[in-house]
């Protein structure tokens, strides 16, 4: 059996949507609740040649803001330059190895 080649995760809890600064109690307002739930994710290894391997990062969500065309542009956006940070610091990382 050869080396793993998928990592594949379940996101079980949605982080806070925003956090209210206030000196008399923690305010987590219900209505912000559900509009970007992450679902699951995943870290594919692919085989280039026998020096480099190629890793592919996949994400599913949903958003739940309407109009849904324009809020899913800026998601897809935002979750494209969280991947390539993600990405970039695997690749800087594995590289000094």
């Amino acid at each position: 059996m050869g080396a793993p080649t998928l990592l594949q995760f379940s996101v079980l809890e949605q982080p806070t949507p925003m956090n209210e600064l206030n000196p008399f109690w923690d305010i987590q307002p219900p209505h912000l609740n559900g509009y970007f739930l992450s679902k699951k994710g995943e870290f594919k290894l692919s085989p280039i040649n026998q020096k480099e391997t190629q890793l592919t990062g996949t994400t599913w969500y949903e958003v739940n803001v309407k109009p849904e065309f324009y809020w899913k542009w800026w998601s897809d956006f935002i979750i494209h330059k969280i991947h390539l940070r993600v990405l970039n610091h695997i690749k800087d990382q594995s590289e000094k190895i």
